[in-house]
């Protein structure tokens, strides 16, 4: 079967996608959008900025990628006279967030929330994201790999790298310095996100901390959380918003280059379906954790393993060492697939949010072609181009998605400015 399927030409549309990756252009309305402010001030700021970009024309239209929006909102975030900030970038000394999409089903949507939640927070907040596949299918590094990221290679390093869990006859973790761990990065064609991608080797990862947890004291639930640490205490940020200028006011766009790379603000987290140790890592680890749950009896049985496993490794854990700070902030289950064509899956939401408005979120996805009919090209709501019979659902979508993930982030950031977008959705589906 491995020689049918490597005969089988199945990569044409996932070549085509990697050539064009972030091909997608936002005209001067759309950014005003994701900046939070007005097109007659950014027409303003073409005049003020000499570094403002040009940007391409389409018609009329004057567009521009997500590099150049980016870019935009640092002239804006750095100037002087700013009112309020546009760039939310972590100072020097906080330490680095780690969000973790997980689920013990697979087919709920883990994967699609992760991606979208990255390249949201990128868009409307600048954040720099460090996006972190745990699952050997790889299926998240498709929404950000380009033709230069080596996806599938076996030479290609994973989390099992990073983790120092990579070979199954260690009878220790590899130790790799800050600047060791740097170098397991990628860079993407997304401005300010970097990505370890998924692979094949993550299993030898579980293989290597099973036989850790028989033969040595080596604590295999927190090897990530550790490597991260080391990591983060090596790479972490050291520029602000107001150091991109010089001491003239003149915007240094080799300095905003090098800020632009030199952390990250926020690790995310896509984990297998499944709680193996690799997984549990990427749980203890996690500051905030969100699970995507699809609304039918037979999936709602494997959230409550899913949660009870967790609860039970947990106990388990704190028994003997009750300084380890786990989980400090807040964590959600997330519906996604949702049909509203019938009242089923919404009535299921709307009881398990009365049972539990902590933990249950009042937003969701709902089911939509436009999933699947960019998913074919594997691309996100926020970099695919539908043909004009598509694009009422699609923008249907984009809609939903940006809910979503305003909810997320005002749970998840409550210090950063909340969109309009989940408020306009819970005032038109809640009483």
């Amino acid at each position: 079967m491995t020689r049918v399927m490597g005969a089988v030409n199945t990569k044409l549309q996932r070549d085509l996608t990697l050539r064009t990756r972030v091909a997608r252009r936002f005209s001067m309305t759309e950014v005003a959008q994701l900046l939070a402010v007005d097109t007659t001030y950014l027409t303003r700021l073409t005049n003020d900025e000499p570094q403002f970009p040009e940007g391409e024309r389409i018609g009329r239209e004057r567009t521009f990628s997500p590099s150049e929006i980016m870019l935009i909102r640092a002239l804006i975030g750095s100037n002087p006279g700013a009112k309020r900030d546009h760039v939310h970038w972590r100072k020097p000394g906080e330490p680095v967030k780690v969000v973790t999409f997980g689920a013990q089903k697979g087919g709920t949507g883990k994967s699609l929330s992760a991606a979208h939640f990255a390249q949201y927070i990128n868009l409307f907040y600048g954040l720099r994201v460090g996006v972190i596949d745990a699952d050997p299918q790889a299926t998240v590094s498709l929404y950000f790999a380009d033709e230069g990221l080596p996806l599938f290679d076996p030479e290609t390093a994973t989390l099992a790298d990073f983790m120092g869990v990579d070979n199954p006859g260690a009878d220790a973790v590899t130790p790799r310095t800050a600047e060791d761990l740097d170098a397991i990065w990628h860079t993407t064609p997304w401005p300010g996100i970097r990505l370890i991608p998924g692979g094949a080797n993550i299993q030898n990862g579980d293989i290597s901390l099973f036989f850790l947890s028989q033969s040595s004291r080596v604590p295999v639930y927190r090897v990530l959380k550790d490597a991260i640490a080391t990591w983060d205490a090596g790479n972490g940020p050291r520029t602000r918003p107001e150091d991109l200028r010089d001491g003239s006011g003149a915007f240094d766009v080799a300095r905003y280059e090098q800020a632009l790379n030199e952390t990250v603000d926020v690790i995310v987290i896509d984990q297998q379906p499944s709680l193996t140790l690799m997984q549990l890592n990427g749980l203890i680890a996690a500051d905030n954790v969100v699970i995507p749950q699809t609304m039918k009896g037979f999936d709602l049985a494997t959230l409550a393993t899913y949660v009870s496993n967790i609860g039970e490794y947990l106990e388990f854990i704190m028994g003997f060492e009750a300084d380890l700070e786990i989980g400090a902030g807040a964590h959600m289950v997330l519906p996604t697939i949702v049909q509203e064509q019938n009242n089923q899956d919404v009535d299921q939401i709307v009881d398990l949010y009365r049972k539990a408005p902590r933990e249950v979120m009042q937003v969701w996805y709902s089911r939509s072609d436009a999933i699947a009919n960019a998913a074919e090209e594997y691309k996100s709501i926020y970099e695919y181009l539908p043909p004009k019979t598509r694009r009422v659902s699609a923008r249907a979508f984009m809609d939903n998605a940006n809910a979503v993930n305003d909810a997320l982030v005002q749970r998840i950031w409550p210090t950063l400015p909340p969109r309009d977008f989940a408020q306009a959705f819970m005032e038109e589906r809640w009483d």
